[in-house]
This record gives C-alpha cells, sequence and structure tokens, in this order.
C-alpha cells in the first residue's frame, strides 16, 4: 500500500524525490555517510584534475590559459542567471510539490536560453575589450555548455534534498575523468587552447545527461509561473549574491587580463586554481551536505547550533593545515604539477593562501542565513562585500600581481568580525561560538606551520619529489601530534574518529 504522503495526488514514485521526512530519524548517519561519499568523489577528482593539470601544464603555454580565463570570468558571471537561486529554493524548502519543481524545471530553461543567448552576442565585445579575436568562438562554445547545463538543474536540486551524495559523486568522478581525459587528448594532439575549452564545457555536458538516468524525475509541462513566486523570492537573493561576488570575485582576473597581458593572467589563473583545488575539494562536500540538514534543522535550534559547531570544526580542523602545508611547500608543488617554467607563480601562491586560510570557515556564514531563509540580508552582505573586494583590486592592480593578492587579504581580514556580527544576527548562531569552535585548529595549525616551515628549511637539499611527500607526511604527524597533547584535543579527535565509525556501520535501508 502506497504511503501518504500528505499532498494530495501525490504517488510513491514522486514522493521519494520531494519527502524528507525519513532523512530526519537519523540526520548524523545521512550527513556524515554523504559528506565521506562526497569528499571521497572530489579526491578522486582532484587527483584527475591536477594530473590534467600537470600535463596540460607541459603541453600548453601560460597564455592557453589566459585566453580561457578571460572569456571564463564574464560567462561565469552571466551563467549564474540560469539558476536565480531556484536549486537552493528547493533544497531549503520543507514542502514541495510536482507542479512547483516541474514550473521551476522549465523556468530554468527559458533562463539558460536567453543567458546562451545573451553570452553568444556578448562575443565581439569580449573581442574589443581584450583585443584578442581567439575569445570569440571560445565565447561561442561556452554559451552552448551554459545553455545544456540548465536541463539537469532540479534533478540535481532533487538528488541533494534527499542527500543521495554517493550517486552524485559517482556522476562527479566519470564525467570529470571523462572531461581530463578529452583535454589531455586534444592537448597532445597540439589543438592548444581547445584542450582547455573543450574539457571545461565537457563536464557540465556530460553531467547533465547523465542525472537524467540517475534521478527518474521528469517534469510536468506545466507552466503556472504563478506557483514559482515564493522560490523567485527567495532565490532571486541568492542569485543576487552570486552574481556580485562572482563579479568582485573575478574582477582580479578581469583586471589583470586588460592591463598586465594573458601572461599575467595565466600565471595568476593557474596560481589560484592549484591553491583552491584541494581546499575546494574538502569545503564544497561539506557545504552541500550541511546546506539540506541545516535547512531541515531550522525548526530546531538546539540541533541547528550543534550541527553548525560539528560543521564549521571540520572543515577548520581540515582546511587550516593543508592552507599552511600548500603555502609552505608551493615552490615544490608548482614544481611538481606545473613544471618549470610556472615557478614565478610560486609567490603568487603564498600571497593567495593568506586569505585562504580563513576563507572557508568564513564561508560558512553563507549557509547560516541561506539555511534559516535569511536571503535578504545575504543579499546585502555580498553588496557590501563586493564593494571592498573589488576597491581593493583597483588600488592593488598599480603594485602588479602581488598588490592584488595582498589587498584581497586586507579586505577580507578588515571585514571578518563585522561580518560574522551582521551574518548571525537574530540566529542561534553567535561569533563567540564561531571563534570558539575554529580556536583549536587555528592554534594547532600555526604551530605545526612552523614546524613545517623549520623541517623544509632543514631538508631543502633533498629532491623536490621527496621534499614534498615526506614533508606532507611529517606534516600530518606533528599535526595530530599536537592534537593529542590537551585532553580537550584527545576528545576532538576521538570525535572525528567517531564519525567515520557511523559511516562504516551497516546502514539499514530507507523507506
Amino acid at each position: 500500500m502506497m504511503r501518504n504522503s500528505g499532498i494530495t495526488g501525490k504517488t510513491g514514485h514522486e514522493e521519494k524525490w520531494f519527502s524528507r521526512g525519513h532523512l530526519k530519524a537519523d540526520l548524523k548517519k545521512q550527513s556524515v555517510k554523504g559528506g565521506i561519499s562526497t569528499v571521497s568523489g572530489q579526491v578522486i577528482t582532484l587527483f584527475f584534475t591536477i594530473g590534467s593539470t600537470a600535463v596540460m601544464a607541459r603541453l600548453l603555454a601560460p597564455e592557453d590559459f589566459g585566453l580561457v580565463v578571460m572569456v571564463t570570468a564574464f560567462t561565469g558571471f552571466i551563467s549564474a542567471f540560469k539558476d536565480l537561486g531556484l536549486s537552493a529554493a528547493v533544497i531549503q524548502r520543507e514542502v514541495i510539490t510536482q507542479s512547483q519543481v516541474s514550473v521551476l524545471f522549465w523556468l530554468n530553461i527559458i533562463i539558460s536560453f536567453f543567458m546562451a543567448l545573451v553570452v553568444a552576442l556578448s562575443a565581439p565585445l569580449l573581442v574589443y575589450l581584450y583585443a584578442e579575436e581567439k575569445v570569440f568562438n571560445i565565447t561561442l562554445v561556452f554559451a552552448i555548455g551554459i545553455f545544456i547545463s540548465g536541463f539537469s538543474l532540479q534533478h540535481n536540486a532533487l538528488m541533494k534534498r534527499q542527500m543521495k551524495f554517493k550517486n552524485l559523486a559517482i556522476n562527479y568522478i566519470l564525467c570529470s575523468g571523462i572531461s581530463v581525459l578529452t583535454g589531455i587528448f586534444l592537448a597532445y594532439k597540439g589543438y592548444g587552447y581547445w584542450a582547455v575549452v573543450i574539457s571545461t564545457v565537457l563536464t557540465p555536458v556530460l553531467s547533465t545527461i547523465s542525472l537524467w538516468f540517475i534521478c527518474d524525475w521528469r517534469p510536468l509541462f506545466v507552466f503556472k509561473f504563478s506557483e514559482s513566486r515564493p522560490f523567485l523570492k527567495f532565490g532571486l537573493n541568492i542569485t543576487g549574491f552570486d552574481l556580485i561576488n562572482y563579479f568582485s570575485r573575478n574582477a582580479d582576473n578581469m583586471l589583470i587580463g586588460k592591463y598586465l597581458g594573458t601572461g599575467a593572467l595565466g600565471l595568476y589563473s593557474k596560481a589560484y586554481q592549484l591553491l583552491l583545488l584541494p581546499i575546494t575539494q574538502l569545503r564544497d562536500p561539506l557545504n552541500a551536505v550541511a546546506l539540506p540538514a541545516l535547512s531541515s534543522l531550522q525548526a530546531e535550534k538546539e540541533k541547528f547550533r550543534q550541527y553548525y559547531s560539528n560543521y564549521i570544526f571540520l572543515l577548520s580542523f581540515f582546511s587550516m593545515p593543508l592552507v599552511l602545508f600548500l603555502a609552505i611547500f608551493s615552490d615544490e608543488l608548482i614544481l611538481i604539477v606545473l613544471g618549470d617554467k610556472w615557478i614565478s607563480a610560486s609567490y603568487i601562491f603564498k600571497l593567495l593562501a593568506i586569505t585562504s586560510f580563513i576563507q572557508p570557515v568564513a564561508s560558512t556564514r553563507g549557509a547560516v542565513m541561506i539555511s534559516t531563509g535569511n536571503t535578504k540580508r545575504y543579499l546585502i552582505w555580498g553588496f557590501a562585500n563586493a564593494i571592498f573586494v573589488i576597491l581593493g583590486f583597483i588600488i592593488g592592480i598599480y603594485w602588479g600581481i602581488p598588490g592584488v593578492a595582498i589587498s584581497y587579504a586586507i579586505v577580507n581580514y578588515l571585514l571578518l568580525l563585522p561580518s560574522l556580527y551582521y551574518s548571525f544576527k537574530d540566529s542561534v548562531i553567535t561569533v563567540g561560538l564561531f571563534f570558539r569552535m575554529i580556536r583549536y585548529p587555528l592554534i594547532i595549525s600555526i604551530l605545526s606551520g612552523l614546524a613545517m616551515f623549520g623541517f623544509r628549511q632543514y631538508f631543502v637539499y633533498l629532491p623536490v619529489l621527496n621534499l614534498f611527500f615526506i614533508g606532507l607526511l611529517f606534516s600530518v604527524i606533528i599535526y595530530l601530534s599536537l592534537w593529542c597533547l590537551p585532553k580537550s584535543g584527545r576528545e576532538k579527535l576521538r570525535q572525528v574518529y567517531m564519525m567515520r565509525q557511523v559511516f562504516m556501520k551497516k546502514q539499514e535501508k530507507l523507506p
């Protein structure tokens, strides 16, 4: 007999995509299971990406990467419109229906079409802006990718709403793997910047196709756009933030490309990409799991507070020592992954790491505002942050790439405290809780960082590959050893280990 979903006309097939009451029965297990599945997928993809970067950086010139960044700095900004925050609205909303999600699906298709059209029509403008004819055809290819990716936005949102992160991780691994191999093959065959273009566009296209197979939800031919109003009201604020944030985060690329050229942009973007690769593989999975989990707990304040505490602790526990290790051993990392001709990117890498040390944990303020429905506040914060970041880039460009990276760090640290007070206002999360949760990871990371620095200075004569991997092993041992010294540190380590145990237990099938 079919269970009563509480929504008239909902079939058992539809219920599995819309109802999430079963997730609350054991949210901890679902979160840990989803988090580890997603992290595992990201780690595998990280090796794909690093491998392809190492190969393509040796087959291509910095100018090839710079050409693509010139286009993606613009197309990424425009393509953010295709979702309008509707995916986040579907994840956050407590009750949804087949009709509502169907309407959102068709709305995404319409928006994606017009965004792709805008991107295509902007090709001549980008040629004029950069005085580079090659960006014309690159822009057209990215426009096609933007339109196709719009067909899977709601499928992806429903998968996340149901916390089916294992399926999403497998899909991501397969699509990324195919794209990486394709890019390497094209680079080897001498296609130059087109290897980067095709590899970049192919991932979302393949993901769209495969999502239709792993998510068997299908939209109805419903066009009652009045049903989308609550979602649009919620999502437009998120979209506004994403657009403003994207523009502010890519203003550095635009300024460097305009005033310093493709070579400088290639070095800067590749250093930034290499730094973010391992960080995003850690941060994005945790964020992806945290948003639906926190959204389902928004009415249970104490559980919400506890979940956020664990979430930000885990993020700081892993991200802070990782950033310090990458910064200290950046010379070796650049030489191993990119090669000798990219070694000048190491200094840029170190400067960007200053911001990346605090940025992953600071970004959790967004999850708090979105999951509690405070998207208007989220938009206002994004606008204020963008003003300061862009002003910092404009001032910093006078000192070249180092000036841009240093200005970014200064702005982020100056705004940290006021941004936390504003973001957590009227919520169960406090600024004091934020700093209590990251206190030990921050202190222990800095202490282990000093030990890493001393180790590298003493053994700098070792071959590059040996120094990097022995340094990694040393860093892990020192970091964990420092955690074992205080009793409270040992208790925190036990909590991290318990999460592994929860995941390893056999899970009963959900109804």
